[in-house]
């Protein structure tokens, strides 16, 4: 393991940057994997006039992405884990790079949707399997660091991918804002040419890498981040349409919006992590579900009480930025209360968790799509705020029902400690030999 470990100082040093390069360019395709999920939100308009499907339907494109990267994440990492990242990295990222090139071409939605399933399939393999390299390779004192650029891309895609999407779309048409994530593919692939090499993990099984559904905690907290992600990304998923009947604006000034939304849930990110330090992770999660649910309400408010396209940006923008803020400002905490509880079993509980999550935006697609359909977009809001409650109050049941036990646990652990230690009972030592020193003989 040293030597994995001396491969990012010598990588830092010869290239002068705080970052390695393979980091970068790592942190540069999942930018671009996040930027092909969510900028289906910005191309909305242009994507269904163009294929002459209606919004509600391509919004599916959505749903297919997430469902395949939810339910593909975990399966592929199988089927893939006795391959060498340094090789399995550029071959996927070239892969993802050329299905977004297809889709540029693509002549019907059909097609598209067919393309989207490969893309969606390729990311699912490549983000895990780069989150799972950097924990391999980096450095232990940086290791937490580079882990959080890996995040930090997909949430930067929020802050400049979909909104400089969104704008190419509108000038160029959506096919060009394809082809801008595939040379954002293409250019990270020529990076990761720098990729460490080094000794490759043991192969896990399915049925390994699901072990950890087996404790409550993962399992709750996973079902929980699939309800609060369905609620939380609805509203966003079908930002279009809404922003549409709340100012009557057009794709021009809803790039502002969506890079409102970018910046606040990039900050919301670093925030979560770093009050989570302070307050602990369920204080802070409480709090980025308390805000988000509230705005969200505020949201439901203005679409349902004031006249279509009455809304002014000057109302609408903090709006966004907090309820932003707070969907993506839990996301950190309830990895680090996860992981915690679960040693040893890291790349499995992040990669379950990242699936709960991304069904959950497989959900808010189709549940999203079908409200949109037929109460209209001032219904999304309603719907979203129901979904992102009912989750957070799981999710809260999930911690208090943990902290009983681990209550418990402690409680018997230390009652077994003492009595170990007692005068006149044996001790058990740490390589599980038994020390009866004390034991009076009879």
């Amino acid at each position: 393991m040293a030597t994995t470990n001396e491969a990012p100082r010598s990588t830092t040093a010869r290239s002068g940057l705080p970052v390695p390069l393979w980091v970068l360019a790592l942190t540069l395709a999942t930018f671009a994997t996040g930027t092909d999920d969510m900028i289906i939100a910005g191309i909305l308009p242009t994507l269904s006039e163009d294929l002459n499907v209606s919004e509600a339907t391509a919004g599916q494109l959505v749903t297919l992405y997430s469902f395949t990267y939810g339910i593909g994440a975990p399966v592929m990492a199988v089927l893939v884990s006795r391959l060498s990242a340094h090789r399995l990295l550029p071959a996927l990222t070239a892969l993802f790079a050329l299905f977004n090139v297809l889709m540029a071409l693509a002549p019907t939605y059909s097609v598209l949707m067919a393309l989207r399933f490969g893309t969606a399939l390729a990311a699912a393999t490549l983000v895990p399997t780069a989150a799972a390299t950097v924990a391999r390779h980096a450095p232990p004192e940086r290791k937490a660091r580079y882990l959080s650029l890996i995040t930090a891309g997909i949430t930067l895609s929020l802050v400049a991918g979909v909104p400089v999407g969104t704008w190419i779309s509108g000038v160029f048409g959506w096919r060009a804002t394809m082809v801008a994530v595939a040379l954002a593919g293409a250019l990270a692939t020529v990076g990761m040419l720098r990729l460490p090499r080094g000794a490759e993990p043991q192969s896990l099984t399915l049925r390994q890498r699901l072990a950890p559904l087996g404790q409550p905690a993962v399992l709750g907290a996973t079902l929980a981040m699939l309800v609060m992600g369905s609620g939380g990304m609805m509203p966003y998923v079908y930002l279009a349409p809404l922003y549409e009947h709340l100012t009557g604006g057009g794709p021009e000034s809803l790039s502002v919006v969506i890079l409102v939304f970018g910046v606040s849930g990039f900050a919301g990110v670093l925030l979560g992590g770093r009050v989570a330090d302070t307050w602990g992770a369920g204080r802070t999660i409480a709090t980025g579900i308390t805000a988000a649910c509230a705005m969200v309400v505020v949201l439901a408010v203005l679409g349902t009480t004031l006249p279509s396209g009455s809304v002014t940006l000057a109302v609408l923008v903090p709006v966004v930025a907090v309820w932003a803020g707070g969907i993506w400002a839990f996301s950190p905490p309830l990895q680090s209360w996860l992981l915690s509880r679960a040693p040893g079993s890291d790349t499995a509980v992040l990669a379950l968790l990242t699936s709960g999550m991304y069904l959950g935006f497989s959900i808010s697609g189709s549940l999203g799509g079908a409200v949109l359909s037929t109460y209209g977009p001032q219904a999304l809001p309603i719907a979203s705020v129901t979904l992102l409650g009912a989750g957070g109050a799981a999710l809260a049941a999930v911690f208090a029902r943990t902290a009983r036990r681990e209550g418990h646990h402690a409680r018997a652990a230390g009652s077994r400690t003492s009595d170990a230690g007692a005068p006149g009972n044996p001790r058990v030592a740490e390589d599980g030999t038994v020390d009866t020193a004390d034991v009076p003989a009879r």
